[in-house]
């Protein structure tokens, strides 16, 4: 098993769409599980794997259950509150969240006859604690944070650490029927919580394409794969009811409509545990993917027990050097041994968790290195182990940047460095990249 894991990307093949989200004839249904069933250790597998699947009853007796658009529309607090809209290339549009929204229609300008017609809406109650946030209102308040953090439960399968992150990343989405949000493709790194509130919403959802290129271009905003060369066919159908929660992995191009009923529903991301073996498989296509970027880094840490330097950082290894040094007493093998406190050519969880006792906090870095590495999921990482994965890592880095027009290597590594991010290249520049991102694929 452990040898199909990973490899020199001149070989490597990742894992089948159709055999690893279960579904030969889509668009199919995800897996359906209640709270009773699931435990810690499942949980975790799942988020860890990156599985889709939905919760059946995580939302009964939740503190939120009553929240309704009608009970938004009234409270004393949020009812003070705006709504964003998107109009489209008018942009955004603020509305009250006690006005009768549902009359105020937009249309969404999609023509895929399954897509959402009219544009939902969406209040980001935790851009309060973000000055610069995008599309923040000046009706936002921390009372209203506050108020929805004191409605928030975490059910017994999940990791306690996760309050802080969850408290931090709660928004709210609400559409009347025929209404919803266009297929797009967030950047964010980690696992997606979205419990539905009242109203049935349902969601088509696909996992990023695989690209033989890298695209330094973002290529799933709202509404690009409907204009894309390729139609818009998803892999999953997933229709939600009041009380019932969906885990979407990152990496997936989805879509909502509201089906029936006044949808509302809320939002949260949390960090423990993170998707590491969904980007390990498939991190041929993560590396070459813009609209990921913000895990690139991340996954470089977990790669080199957070050893890099800035050459591999940047140009990466061929697969036989890296795989050598790994195995050697420099570089990142000078790095394991220095983690591998007894010496014994293993790092365990308590070695780990030693290395990183920064992980103790939102981001669980000693559990995220582990499964990374771990290939044969035996609850530690030997040296063949650690070196196999360093060799993957590093080839596919190198093979990257290779790829990348020269013109464009540089903001690719700004980016990595954190001086600069991929989201803000300008109309201009990325349809320029696109354009030879499309003539080389």
């Amino acid at each position: 098993a452990a040898a199909a894991e990973v490899g020199d990307p001149a070989t490597y093949a990742e894992p089948g769409d159709p055999q690893y989200w279960g579904c030969a004839a889509p668009p199919c249904d995800v897996e359906r599980v209640k709270s009773a069933d699931l435990t810690r250790e499942s949980f975790d597998r799942r988020i860890v794997d990156g599985r889709v699947f939905v919760v059946e009853d995580l939302g009964r007796d939740w503190p939120m259950s009553n929240w309704t658009c009608d009970y938004f529309r009234s409270d004393e607090l949020f009812s003070q509150a705006d709504m964003v809209q998107d109009r489209g290339e008018q942009g955004v549009h603020f509305i009250p969240l006690k006005s009768d929204w549902r009359e105020a229609k937009v249309a969404s300008g999609v023509t895929d006859s399954e897509a959402p017609k009219v544009a939902a809406y969406y209040w980001g109650v935790k851009d309060v604690q973000h000055a610069d946030a995008s599309f923040r209102s000046k009706t936002w308040r921390t009372s209203m944070l506050k108020k929805v953090q004191e409605h928030i439960r975490l059910p017994s399968f999940m990791d306690s650490g996760n309050l802080g992150f969850v408290n931090a990343t709660p928004e709210f989405w609400f559409a009347g029927e025929g209404a919803g949000a266009k297929a797009h493709m967030d950047s964010h790194p980690e696992t997606t919580m979205s419990l539905q509130l009242s109203g049935t919403k349902r969601w088509r959802i696909r996992f990023m394409e695989a690209k033989r290129t890298p695209c330094m271009a973002f290529t799933y905003r709202d509404g690009d794969v409907y204009t894309q060369a390729e139609s818009w066919r998803p892999a999953l159908s997933i229709v939600l009811h009041p009380g019932q929660a969906l885990f979407l992995p990152p990496g997936f191009v989805h879509e909502t409509l509201c089906t029936a009923g006044c949808s509302a529903s809320v939002t949260f991301q949390f960090l423990q545990p993170m998707p590491v073996r969904l980007y390990r498989r498939f991190l041929p296509r993560v590396r070459r993917t813009a609209d990921i970027h913000e895990a690139w880094l991340m996954i470089a840490r977990w790669a080199t027990l957070h050893g890099l330097r800035d050459p591999a950082l940047t140009a990466g290894q061929a697969h036989g050097p890296a795989r050598d040094e790994a195995l050697g007493h420099k570089g990142v093998g000078g790095r394991f041994r220095q983690v591998d406190a007894d010496g014994d050519g293993f790092l365990t969880s308590a070695e780990l968790e030693s290395a990183f006792p920064e992980g103790r906090g939102w981001l669980d870095e000693s559990k995220s290195i582990l499964n990374f590495h771990d290939l044969d999921e035996d609850g530690r990482v030997t040296r063949e182990e650690f070196a196999e994965v360093f060799a993957y890592w590093a080839a596919i880095a190198k093979d990257v940047v290779k790829a990348t027009p020269k013109a464009y290597r540089n903001t690719h590594f700004m980016d990595l460095r954190g001086d600069f991010s991929l989201e803000d290249v300008n109309d201009e520049t990325r349809e320029r990249w696109l354009k030879d991102f499309n003539r080389a694929e």
